[in-house]
């Protein structure tokens, strides 16, 4: 008998979607996170690492401090979309994270 495994085991950019970040809220906060908001259908929460930001995507589309960043054609291209954002606009104007000890 064939174990069962999660419907993502099975995407063929499982490798891709996994560097984004593992463990949802609760998972390392030194790393890129997401995951699903809370009584919502495709509506999800991304952290950057450190919290130094946190976007809302619904479905396509990607919000940060309430202001619509990205717009794309899939879901996953808007996900990607706001991390590219993250270092393309915001990086440089947040305050330094606190050191690893």
């Amino acid at each position: 008998m064939e174990a069962k495994t999660a419907s993502r085991d099975r995407d063929p950019q499982q490798r891709i979607w996994l560097s984004l970040g593992y463990g949802g809220k609760r998972g390392s906060s030194f790393a890129w996170r997401y995951w699903k908001k809370p009584k919502t259908d495709r509506a999800w929460i991304i952290s950057a690492p450190n919290g130094l930001a946190e976007f809302e995507q619904y479905d396509k589309v990607v919000f940060y401090n309430g202001e619509k960043i990205v717009a794309a054609r899939t879901q996953w291209l808007a996900t990607w979309g706001a991390l590219a954002y993250f270092y393309e606009k915001l990086i440089h104007r947040l305050p330094a994270p606190p050191s690893r000890s």
